[in-house]
């Protein structure tokens, strides 16, 4: 919103340009730093397979695959991306009239995502990442899944 949104909307006040061009994504703003001036060191390995769902409103502000960037980052990564709707909609995908459609809509994703038999299931869009992680499951009791943000599997490779 603050990004790309706002400009839109209030486009004659030079505070929301200001604040506009100032904004990033969390990962594209650690992506933009690990070339310059470069990251920390103590990036551990991830032993395990991560699938990486690129956001809608990652794709709408034309960042590219910056989730995916910045998982890259991490040695020896097992890393799937998958780049379609997840089918949440915003709140329309969780309000119960609605949910059994989004769930169709995201089925696609859900089958992508039980295919690469990831326990890790990341999202930029925590709402996506939870969905996905539900579709997963109504395709395969059985699935244990995690879903999670990118940064958060990007923090347990420093340790933390």
């Amino acid at each position: 919103m603050l990004k790309s949104e706002w400009p839109l909307i209030v486009s004659d006040d030079e505070n929301v340009r200001l604040l506009s061009s100032a904004t990033r994504d969390i990962a594209e703003y650690l992506v933009a730093l690990s070339k310059d001036p470069g990251l920390a060191s103590g990036i551990e390995p991830l032993t395990e397979g991560v699938t990486v769902h690129i956001a809608c409103h990652a794709r709408a502000q034309n960042i590219g695959q910056k989730a995916a960037e910045l998982l890259r980052l991490i040695p020896d990564i097992d890393l799937h991306v998958i780049e379609r709707c997840s089918g949440h909609g915003g709140a329309w995908g969780v309000m119960v009239e609605n949910f059994d459609v989004a769930l169709k809509v995201g089925k696609p994703v859900a089958q992508q995502a039980l295919k690469t038999q990831n326990r890790l299931i990341l999202s930029e869009c925590p709402l996506a990442a939870t969905h996905i992680r539900q579709g997963v499951e109504k395709l395969d009791g059985k699935a244990v899944v995690e879903e999670a943000h990118p940064i958060e599997i990007f923090a347990r490779a420093y340790g933390l």
